[in-house]
């Protein structure tokens, strides 16, 4: 489970950023890559252009599978963790409700 979800997060973010310089060693990640876009094409007066709008639907896209992967292991993995570990009588990996993290953030 930790690998798995460790893919997702670096395909996501970059992770291995310690210190000034590395960001020129390691490349920028569906994040970043995103909210690069955003700033640019809030520059100036003008309304984005159509490469800009391509690559804002090719990296949304590509977080959008990040994402689905994430449901999947939040779905099918952490609950099967999870039963194993009532199985031998072990505190389970609790995660949030949806409802919970809404009320949350209000």
């Amino acid at each position: 489970l930790d690998s798995s979800m460790s893919v997702v997060e670096n395909e996501l973010y970059q992770t291995k950023n310690r210190s000034r310089q590395d960001p020129l060693n390691y490349p920028i990640k569906l994040n970043n890559k995103l909210a690069a876009l955003g700033s640019l094409s809030s520059m100036g007066d003008f309304k984005p252009t159509e490469q800009a709008k391509a690559f804002q639907e090719e990296v949304t896209a590509n977080i959008d599978k990040q994402l689905e992967k994430w449901e999947s292991l939040r779905n099918t993995q952490i609950p099967a963790i999870n039963q194993m570990m009532k199985e031998k009588s072990v505190d389970a990996i609790m995660l949030p409700k949806e409802d919970k993290k809404a009320e949350q953030g209000k």
